[in-house]
């Protein structure tokens, strides 16, 4: 199970929405219950650079023949921005009733869909 955001996804929801991810597998086929035996890291930078602008101003001024002049530009944008991309990802081993002789944490999957659903406005399914 995987997920991957973009750059104004949070940490924290790429774990929810990675998690729902799981809990909505394991639902598909039928199991109540599993573990996350491992999880993956898998997110991405991407880049922005914005463009960039010139203005030039200038003036002029003449006495007789002779003519004075100035000019001055200024350069706005160009500046690179880093975007960090939040991706991961779960393997999970499915049950259909809770076990008792796993280590770590067994998960719940109609509590988390449930959870995580209503945590984002997301309208459950059946």
């Amino acid at each position: 199970m995987s997920f991957r955001g973009n750059g104004y996804t949070s940490r924290e929801r790429a774990a929810d929405f990675t998690l729902l991810r799981s809990a909505e597998i394991a639902r598909s086929y039928g199991y109540g219950f599993f573990i996350i035996v491992e999880k993956a890291d898998r997110s991405g930078y991407g880049t922005y650079t914005t463009p960039t602008e010139s203005h030039t101003t200038a003036s002029a001024t003449t006495y007789g023949s002779t003519a004075n002049g100035s000019a001055t530009t200024t350069t706005y944008g160009g500046h690179t921005y880093v975007i960090h991309k939040p991706g991961l990802s779960n393997t999970i081993v499915c049950f259909k009733d809770r076990p008792q002789d796993v280590q770590g944490l067994v998960y719940n999957a109609d509590f988390i869909y449930r959870s995580l659903t209503q945590k984002y406005g997301i309208e459950p399914t059946k």
